[in-house]
């Protein structure tokens, strides 16, 4: 089995769509393509993919961003406009090619550790996919702290 069939395995849902991006990116060494779903949903499109590590890192980044703002007071409503849209549009330029590093990260790292093709394929399927559960859990959990923040500020 070549790594496009195990990055389709992996990938599950849209595998065509993804692998036809990453062989553009072997092919043109470039980094750039786009994606609309991480345009729109950003965040909640990374942890319906499963890129746990990469949103961990992206939300600790923005927590601390957010509070070098506030200490050097440029947290206003202008600033936070810039950011937002640096951020949809970083997300669909460059949503694919990290996608692109987890998928080859984490099937490098199954055929390391399961040298059985039939276990690969396993866990391959187990470890990738989507889903929906993370993204409902993070906007959940954003809600709940917008209603809190919003209730301590009355």
């Amino acid at each position: 089995m070549d790594k496009w069939e195990k990055y389709r395995i992996f990938i599950g849902k849209n595998a065509d769509y993804y692998i036809t991006r990453f062989k553009k990116f072997e092919e043109t060494q470039s980094v750039v393509s786009w994606n609309w779903a991480a345009f729109f949903f950003g965040l909640l499109w990374m942890l319906y993919r499963k890129m746990y590590v990469y949103t961990a890192i992206f939300v600790v980044f923005l927590f601390l961003f957010g509070i070098v703002l506030e200490v050097f007071h440029l947290y206003n409503n202008l600033v936070m406009l810039g950011v937002q849209i640096w951020l949809w549009v970083g997300f669909g330029v460059f949503g694919n090619y990290v996608y692109y590093t987890h998928v080859e990260k984490k099937v490098k790292d199954i055929e390391n550790r399961f040298p059985d093709p039939q276990v690969q394929v396993a866990i391959l399927e187990k470890e990738g996919g989507v889903s929906w559960i993370a993204p409902i859990i993070f906007f959940l959990i954003i809600f709940i702290l917008q209603i809190l923040t919003v209730s301590q500020m009355r």
